[in-house]
């Protein structure tokens, strides 16, 4: 089993029961290291450490410790925090090299 499903059965137990979820795995740029994100609309009344200490727990009581060296972060957020967040991730994607043709234009 992947740690990706390993990792989704595991948020999958820790939320309460009908509440929906996404996972975003985002790379940082260097080494095998990722950004876990879930997005989620359980604990909405709940501060944001408080939300992640509750996945991070999850994850290091179910997952190898190899496994959980490839995490280097783990956020929960809901919908709407995703959202402001989301453009800041999209224009850092959006920089790529300019390939020229091969007439060098």
């Amino acid at each position: 089993m992947s740690t990706e499903t390993k990792v989704k059965k595991l948020v999958k137990d820790v939320l309460p029961k009908g509440k929906t979820f996404r996972l975003r795995w985002q790379p940082v740029g260097f080494g095998p290291y990722r950004v876990l994100r879930v997005i989620t609309p359980a604990w909405r009344s709940l501060p944001r450490f408080q939300r992640i200490l509750k996945v991070q727990r999850a994850i290091s009581a179910g997952l190898a410790p190899k496994e959980r060296e490839e995490i280097l972060r783990v956020s929960v957020l809901t919908a709407e925090e995703y959202k402001g967040l989301h453009p800041v991730l999209g224009s850092r994607r959006s920089i790529r090299p300019r390939v020229l043709a091969a007439n060098g234009k």
